[in-house]
């Protein structure tokens, strides 16, 4: 009889802990994942809109009052469209080390070719992220380089077909002339897939190895959703912006 009342006794504390420990585990997933929410949300930019929201460039210097580039000033937009304006922030606030100048002929150039190639500038800063994290002199182990990770064959192909004076792997620590042929390359795959998803992958697999994989039905995703999501992102701070304004 008492040893059934201690296996009892024993079972019911042993439930006990197990259950305050499960409690204590989910209250504290709970913070981290709060905290963690908020420090994502610390740590995104504090302007954007235009592209989504097209005003004037008095939204982007209000941003700058309100936002973390304190050493960038009014005067460095004066001149530029409202677009070239924002992607020219993000360029700054996800770049390290790139000077203002360079970020403002940068931003003029993406905005520029992608009226062109009718592309959105969104998308291409998220390629940019994805691909390099906005590093002008990031190599990948298959020997792609630059902020759009162009591979030297590509880069070659591409600058002869728009006309551009190539020097092999030096045009493509270029960011002006990276991006350039980055955007021509990635519009000529949107046309010949039709859709942005396909690509994107293309961009990311190469072709050949894309349809390979498409033939198979065995259609990657990861790179994919990590360049839109992001492309996403820009797009919620550009309303948060137009809000803000």
């Amino acid at each position: 009889m008492l040893k059934t009342v201690y296996d009892f006794t024993m079972l019911f504390v042993v439930g006990a802990v197990k259950v305050s420990l499960f409690v204590f585990l989910f209250c504290f997933g709970m913070l981290f994942f709060m905290k963690s929410k908020d420090f994502t949300i610390s740590d995104k930019p504090a302007y954007a809109g235009l592209l989504t929201n097209p005003g004037n460039t008095e939204n982007i210097k209000n941003a700058l009052n309100q936002g973390p580039d304190a050493d960038v000033q009014a005067a460095d937009i004066e001149d530029m469209t409202p677009e070239e304006a924002e992607v020219f922030l993000f360029v700054l606030r996800f770049s390290e080390g790139m000077s203002t100048m360079n970020a403002r002929k940068l931003a003029k150039i993406i905005v520029g070719e992608c009226k062109s190639h009718d592309l959105d500038p969104y998308l291409i800063l998220a390629v940019i992220k994805v691909e390099s994290e906005f590093s002008p002199v990031a190599v990948s182990k298959r020997g792609a380089i630059g902020l759009m990770q162009v591979m030297p064959g590509t880069g070659e192909y591409v600058a002869k077909e728009m006309g551009i004076s190539y020097r092999g792997r030096k045009s493509l620590y270029d960011p002006f002339i990276n991006v350039k042929l980055g955007i021509s390359y990635l519009s000529s795959l949107e046309e010949r897939y039709e859709n942005v998803e396909s690509a994107l992958n293309a961009y990311n697999h190469g072709p050949s190895n894309f349809e390979k994989r498409l033939n198979a039905n065995d259609i990657p995703t990861r790179y994919v959703n990590k360049v839109l999501s992001f492309k996403s992102y820009l797009e919620e701070e550009s309303i948060i912006l137009a809000k803000k304004g």
